[in-house]
């Protein structure tokens, strides 16, 4: 490599290490992000004028170097998702329609898939055999004709499918619009309480809120927002977020969790067998387990502490930031319950709840 080169990957370098320490600790909004886009390319202009000025200083290629690892750091930390930022604010006028669909649900097994964004999602179950969804709907734009326009323009239907024994109900809002998105939708969802549900929940910029459902597969993705999950059972449950909380209590055989800039505390009652893979950064992890079961045990973090205060266990890895262990009995017995952790810049802890949940 030349000594150009080097100058620059050096200074690239320089701007990734540093960028992603700084940036990791922050949860940018789009303003925030503009800022750090107009120092970055203000010091490009600056190292252009000084090698205009002084031709034989190598300033810029160091500046440059140290840009462009800034904005690699910027994507690597803070994703995509300060590009949600861009919606309907600056719009100053809005139309709302309330939108309520209903239908009886007789069937054993109801599939529910629900696309929406900017809004929150809130599901839980109740005793009839019937569902409803009640939707809020505002859509913004810069004149009132062009707010009522963009709500005719929205694809707002259901579309239901039917067997003996199965229920698909699909209800995915469709936007023509793609930047200064014009629409914020919330959704309040009851499903009956004795059919096995399936379910595909998308959002955006909006906590999602499950309670009471008993489940096959269940997936759930949102982003600036909350998952709270209260009293879930399913064969499979998938959730992710991002600048934003996991809550709640949950009862998988397979359950993958996952979060950045945001904490996770989780009850797992340990009443059958279950695989859990939970994951954040910059937020501390928090897992009571129940009574019953024996339990397999992975916990890794930076710049915090993992803590496992359960009785009985072996470790194979015992480190101040990173642990392995499982209880005695583990392999023989009926119920095997096995959590693995990562996160970063938070401490994890892991505890058994003797009196149950």
């Amino acid at each position: 490599m030349s000594n150009r080169g080097a100058i620059g990957f050096g200074g690239f370098l320089l701007g990734l290490g540093a960028g992603y320490l700084i940036l990791r600790e922050l949860s940018l909004a789009i303003d925030s992000v503009a800022w750090v886009l107009i120092i970055i390319g203000g010091a490009l202009v600056a190292s252009a004028l000084i090698r205009w000025a002084r031709p034989g200083l190598e300033i810029h290629r160091i500046v440059g170097g140290i840009a462009g690892g800034l904005v690699f750091a910027l994507i690597l930390t803070q994703g995509l998702n300060f590009f949600t930022g861009i919606d309907s604010s600056n719009l100053p006028y809005s139309t709302t329609e309330h939108k309520t669909y209903t239908g009886a649900s007789p069937q054993d097994s109801i599939y529910l898939r629900l696309g929406s964004m900017n809004g929150q999602i809130t599901l839980t179950t109740w005793n009839r055999e019937e569902y409803s969804i009640e939707a809020t709907i505002t859509a913004r734009g810069t004149s009132q004709k062009e707010a009522d326009d963009n709500l005719v323009k929205l694809g707002k239907e259901l579309v239901k499918e039917e067997t003996t024994s199965l229920q698909k109900l699909t209800l995915v809002y469709t936007s023509p619009i793609i930047l200064n998105n014009p629409y914020q939708i919330s959704l309040e969802i009851k499903m009956p309480v004795n059919a096995k549900l399936d379910l595909d929940l998308t959002t955006s910029n909006g906590v999602v809120t499950i309670s009471n459902v008993d489940g096959g597969n269940v997936v759930i993705h949102t982003s600036n927002g909350a998952l709270r999950l209260t009293n879930i059972k399913a064969d499979t449950l998938r959730g992710s977020t991002s600048n934003g909380p996991v809550t709640g209590n949950v009862d998988a055989i397979t359950c993958t969790l996952s979060t950045s800039n945001g904490p996770m505390t989780l009850q797992i009652p340990s009443k059958r067998s279950g695989t859990y893979t939970l994951s954040t950064s910059n937020g501390n992890v928090d897992v009571t387990m129940g009574a019953t079961g024996e339990y397999r045990l992975d916990g890794a973090t930076s710049n915090a502490e993992v803590t496992f205060n359960i009785l009985n266990l072996t470790y194979s890895r015992n480190t101040k930031t990173s642990k392995a262990a499982q209880t005695t009995g583990y392999d023989s017995a009926q119920i095997q319950i096995s959590v693995n952790i990562q996160t970063s810049n938070g401490p994890i802890t892991v505890r058994r709840n003797i009196s149950g949940f």
